[in-house]
């Protein structure tokens, strides 16, 4: 058996550095939003480009998962960027060089985004320039499963020799960022078998089990890198009505429907889980109280709105958030709950906050 010496340990060289700490984040870090994110910034940083997308296949579209651009980000913010893009579904029946790279398992490399006729950029030129933002160069490859099965594709935007100087992305960097790539299915893939793992049967959300753990991940995050985390607590206003008028399997689907409805209106990869009974915790990572309080406000109002066979429902929400509202990440969903009960006391179907 060879051993790898000391002295061959201190001269890795950066891309060996980097490929080794997205494996011990994949084999440690429980958030795959995360993951994502540390991947694509380690693709830019290693092909050069200004930009990069990280989209995910979801039945018959792609949705964008992780967006880096520092221009629309330094002109929009980088959480309204997130909003506009990651709320609009791509399908995969529209001509683009994402949709063609999901469909065929091809690896793009254009040296001119606008240049074919067949297949374009996501967005217009005119848009572009409206943003004062143009796609020139552009490399997309396909993230694939063990199996061959297309569930993502990285999009990588922009190479450049030096700052604003755009240049086509030369060709090693096509394996170099097909290796990225695979890393991102290997985190996305691991995700979906987790999810088997740590799903509520009934609503298909997270159970309590992972919610704790993902709560312990976030604590670390906050104390390594001091991102704010928030949590949102749903309870449903007189479910034990509902529970009474149409009985257990009336009430069961209440809650599914409930699951649905967070599920729909909720950025992929956050933890939105059944706490227990009637009750649902969100976890909202790098998002402060006010961020989580306007979230909160957005899900009364979309269940209060929403049509259940057996009569309206409402719910009370609590937010506590890390630092502002709790000093510990022990006392995020005790906080929540606090302000849900204030919630209640003021006559149900409002938000709390702590």
């Amino acid at each position: 058996m060879s051993y790898e010496s000391p002295l061959a340990l201190a001269y890795r060289t950066p891309l060996e550095e980097s490929l080794i700490g997205i494996s011990a984040a994949l084999s440690t870090e429980l958030s795959v939003e995360s993951v994502l994110e540390h991947i694509l910034e380690q693709a830019r940083l290693f092909t050069r480009a200004e930009a990069g997308t990280i989209y995910l296949v979801e039945h018959d579209h792609l949705r964008f998962a992780v967006v880096q651009n520092e221009p629309l980000a330094m002109r929009f913010g980088p959480r309204e960027l997130r909003r506009r893009l990651q709320s609009w579904p791509l399908p995969l029946t529209q001509p683009s060089l994402p949709t063609h790279v999901a469909l065929t398992g091809a690896t793009l490399n254009v040296e001119d985004a606008y240049a074919n006729h067949m297949l374009r950029p996501l967005f217009e030129r005119e848009a572009e320039e409206r943003d004062e933002y143009q796609t020139r160069s552009l490399l997309a490859v396909p993230m694939c499963t063990p199996s061959g099965n297309v569930i993502g594709v990285m999009e990588l935007i922009n190479a450049q020799r030096s700052r604003g100087v755009v240049v086509p992305f030369a060709l090693e960097y096509e394996p170099l960022a097909r290796a990225f790539a695979s890393l991102a299915a290997v985190a996305v893939h691991r995700a979906i078998l987790d999810e088997t793992t740590f799903k509520d049967t009934l609503t298909d959300l997270y159970n309590r089990r992972y919610l704790g753990m993902r709560l312990e991940e976030e604590a670390g995050r906050h104390k390594r890198f001091g991102h704010p985390v928030s949590v949102v607590t749903v309870d449903l206003d007189n479910f034990e009505r509902v529970n009474r008028k149409a009985g257990q399997p009336g009430g069961d689907a209440v809650l599914r429907e409930i699951g649905m409805l967070l599920r729909k209106n909720t950025r992929k990869f956050t933890v939105v889980a059944r706490d227990r009974g009637d009750d649902f915790t969100i976890v909202l990572s790098n998002t402060t109280r006010a961020g989580a309080a306007i979230y909160a406000e957005r899900i009364r109002e979309l269940i209060a709105r929403h049509h259940f066979e057996h009569g309206a429902v409402t719910a009370s929400l609590g937010v506590a958030s890390l630092p502002e509202s709790v000093n510990a990440s022990e006392e995020l969903i005790t906080g929540a709950y606090r302000s849900v009960a204030e919630a209640k006391q003021g006559g149900g179907n409002r938000v709390g906050v702590l």
